[in-house]
């Protein structure tokens, strides 16, 4: 027991000269697979026999929309890094503590309640459908009761989990460099990388949903779309 109390310590010591931005990314990416593993799990019946090795290259071809996505969950938290390097501040902490609990909760919900209607619908979660689920004629029509109190435990325990995962490993922001120099040049780099990272890469126009589109098989192509993105996509619309 000590043995392993050891090597978990020594983990966390390793993970705290990481810098925040970098462990905020990797994360969102897995926050995103995870809810990426549990669609594949729940609709499994739909993926063609044999195919699903090729299912499993979803997780590759979603990766740049996941940066994407990630990256602009990330915008508020870099605004405030940036703030912290100047001015280590508990005021400027907690702001971040509670986007990041708010913004867990929001895209288990959505996560979860996607899940759940692609099996009713056959398409990824919109704005349309979340408004057919929460007003009147939404809930009767597409879920039943026990199935909205199973979406509500479900997305509240994703919740937790990934609350705890972040309070564990990433809740704190990467210390000042004294340098002012070098932290000029460290937040100049870093506010370069964030663009490209928000933008999906260099080339000209914005990435979208069609970056993730590879399969002749329609489910492989949604399971690679980030579904926080395309309900995001559907709001802007």
């Amino acid at each position: 027991m000590d043995q392993v109390t050891y090597i978990i310590n020594k983990m966390n010591n390793h993970l705290l000269k990481i810098p925040y931005l970098l462990k905020l990314l990797v994360f969102w990416l897995f926050y995103f697979a995870f809810f990426r593993v549990l669609f594949i799990t729940y609709h499994h019946a739909q993926i063609p026999d044999g195919n699903h090795s090729e299912t499993v290259l979803a997780f590759l071809f979603a990766l740049r929309l996941d940066v994407s996505v990630a990256s602009s969950i990330m915008l508020i938290p870099f605004v405030l890094w940036i703030v912290q390097q100047y001015n280590k501040n508990r005021t400027i902490h907690l702001i971040n503590l509670w986007y990041h609990y708010i913004v867990v909760f929001l895209i288990s919900v959505l996560s979860t309640i996607n899940i759940k209607l692609y099996g009713e619908m056959n398409e990824l979660l919109t704005y349309k459908t979340l408004n057919h689920l929460l007003f009147p004629d939404g809930p009767l029509n597409y879920v039943s009761l026990w199935s909205n109190l199973l979406l509500f435990i479900g997305s509240a325990v994703f919740a937790y989990v990934g609350i705890r995962i972040y309070r564990k490993y990433i809740i704190s922001f990467s210390y000042p460099i004294e340098n002012k120099k070098l932290r000029l040049v460290n937040i100049t780099i870093s506010a370069v990388l964030f663009v490209v990272l928000l933008r999906g890469g260099v080339q000209s126009k914005m990435i979208n949903a069609t970056s993730s589109q590879y399969s002749d098989i329609s489910i492989n192509n949604q399971i690679a779309t980030n579904n926080i993105w395309f309900f995001m996509n559907s709001l802007a619309q």
